[in-house]
């Protein structure tokens, strides 16, 4: 199997990053919410981590983070809620899918 682009711990990296972003800035419960889905993302299914990993290259890293970083940022301040990280990962997706058409 050819190594991914984006590995698993480099996607939890991004969650426990902006969770701790959030907590500098007092917001708790945005920290605990981002904390929630880096404690889901080490059950996210290969196949699913290998098609986020073809995306974020194909697209390249403005355009991903220009969708990524609202994304967090909504799932922090609460206007987007999400049970497990795959789920935040289908949406992510999702949008950057429309973003290339």
């Amino acid at each position: 199997m050819a190594r991914r682009a984006v590995s698993r711990d480099d996607f939890r990296s991004f969650f426990a990053f902006h969770a701790f972003a959030a907590e500098l800035n007092k917001n708790h419960d945005g920290a605990s919410r981002l904390l929630k889905l880096f404690t889901s993302s080490r059950d996210i299914c290969d196949d699913l981590l290998d098609l986020w990993s073809e995306r974020a290259e194909a697209l390249g890293p403005e355009t991903v983070g220009g969708v990524l970083n609202p994304r967090v940022h909504a799932v922090a301040d609460g206007d987007i809620n999400y049970d497990h990280a795959s789920a935040f990962l289908h949406a992510l997706l999702k949008t950057l899918d429309q973003t290339q058409h």
